[in-house]
């Protein structure tokens, strides 16, 4: 039986799942070439790993955007940011945990 596609090289680490009776060429693994402005062992990928970065810090910036917001409405119009607690702990704590948010998207999109 003769191949549809080209014949590739297989990873080593791959090679040896293969069942018996079954050979594999033998070849070096692709290697990416080094991109002009990589980080220092960071390898220059295709760009799809950015794609996780990029809806990553998008929902965290949206998150801690909006929970700010909601936060200084709340505090403003003087009504409970979270009931039961004292007003300044609960305004002081989701102030916090929004600024972190927003902070985490930032490193998100650093990565990028």
């Amino acid at each position: 039986m003769e191949p549809r596609g080209p014949v590739r090289a297989v990873h080593p680490e791959f090679a040896s799942l293969t069942p018996r009776g079954v050979s594999l060429p033998a070849g070096d693994t692709h290697r990416p070439a080094e991109r002009a402005g990589t980080a220092p062992g960071r390898e220059a990928g295709t760009g799809m790993e950015s794609g996780p970065a990029i809806f990553a810090g998008t929902a965290f910036a949206l998150f801690g955007g909006a929970l700010l917001l909601w936060t200084t409405v709340r505090v403003r119009h003087g009504e409970p940011v979270v009931l039961g607690v004292a007003p300044r702990a609960a305004a002081a704590l989701t102030g916090l945990a929004g600024v972190l948010f927003l902070l985490l998207g930032v490193w998100c999109f650093g990565r990028i």
